[in-house]
């Protein structure tokens, strides 16, 4: 009996003691700042985060313990929740002409700002709005070159479509980057070998890439804007070519699709780039890099992000004098 007795009280210690763990875990109820969902244990339920120890306002910096059920700044109103669709999404709110979206896109590159140029772009929107069947229906066949080229039949393929997209514009930008570092000594589809009997083949090499040349981008000025017509002679407002950018364009099914070209200078150079604009509501983003009318004016297709200095020279030079 007294053995009987001795394991329940072991046994009752171990479940006062587990009783406790678990409300020392769970504590008060607080809001994931990730992705907004209620919690009551350390680590958020939905997405995984860990418990914060205080949360900061995003406008004022203000601090507030997480167990507060703290809606809102107490000093400057700012709300301290996230919601899935705020934190879940990587395109911003978009901009209100075509123009503010370039401008927003090239001072991008004139900060260094890798994340900036990417906010210009249009990343759900244009998954949730795409027409596979519409490029399909073009193109008259399925190409391992289309990206995105699964439909979106659940979240899941959503959200992978959305991330070919950025992965694919990302190639673009990060090729025109290297052309642009490189210069004359940029490899244009052909592959630069290196002496295995020469040690300083590829330290010097690698050096190539810190010659100061992106850096110049930060003397960015006075961005402008040409119509495509004022650089291709009137060929993009031709009736036939103009089809042409309607069928091209369909696929996004976006209210208005747009081609301009900003234009800014960088010392003695000059930037360019020209991508595809489109407007979804009243808000305008970035759809792609390359253009009908990059392709018309035969832009390098390591160069579709933007080219600046002699290629621009080549590509504007007529407008330029």
């Amino acid at each position: 009996m007294k053995t009987v007795r001795n394991c329940l009280s072991v046994m009752l210690a171990f479940v006062l003691a587990f009783a406790c763990a678990c409300a020392a875990a769970e504590g008060d109820e607080w809001v994931c700042p990730d992705c907004g969902a209620a919690n009551a244990m350390n680590f958020c339920l939905k997405c995984g985060a860990k418990k914060p120890e205080e949360i900061l306002c995003p406008e004022c910096g203000a601090k507030f313990p997480p167990d507060g059920g703290i809606a809102f700044c107490g000093n400057c109103g700012a709300s301290l929740k996230q919601t899935v669709s705020s934190s879940g999404k990587y395109e911003g709110e978009g901009f209100a002409t075509p123009e503010e979206a370039l401008s927003f896109y090239m001072e991008g590159f004139k900060n260094l700002d890798f994340s900036q140029i990417l906010g210009a772009f249009a990343w759900e929107t244009q998954i949730e709005r795409m027409s596979l069947q519409t490029y399909f229906e073009r193109m008259t066949a399925y190409s391992p070159a289309v990206m995105p080229r699964m439909p979106s039949v659940n979240g899941f393929m959503s959200s992978a479509n959305v991330e070919s997209l950025r992965a694919n514009q990302v190639r673009y930008l990060y090729s025109a980057i290297e052309y642009y570092i490189l210069g004359e000594e940029a490899p244009h589809g052909m592959t630069i070998p290196f002496d295995k009997d020469d040690p300083e083949a590829i330290p010097s090499f690698l050096a190539k890439f810190d010659n100061g040349r992106l850096e110049k981008l930060t003397e960015m000025t006075n961005i402008r804007f040409l119509s495509p017509d004022e650089v291709t002679g009137n060929l993009f407002s031709n009736e036939r070519n103009q089809e042409s950018f309607r069928k091209q364009t369909a696929y996004y099914n976006a209210d208005e699709v747009v081609n301009i070209i900003g234009i800014a200078d960088v010392g003695k150079e000059t930037f360019a780039c020209c991508p595809t604009i489109a407007r979804y509501g009243d808000r305008w983003y970035l759809l792609s890099v390359t253009s009908m009318t990059t392709m018309m004016m035969g832009v390098d297709f390591n160069c579709q992000a933007f080219v600046c200095g002699e290629e621009t020279n080549k590509l504007l030079g007529s407008y330029l004098k």
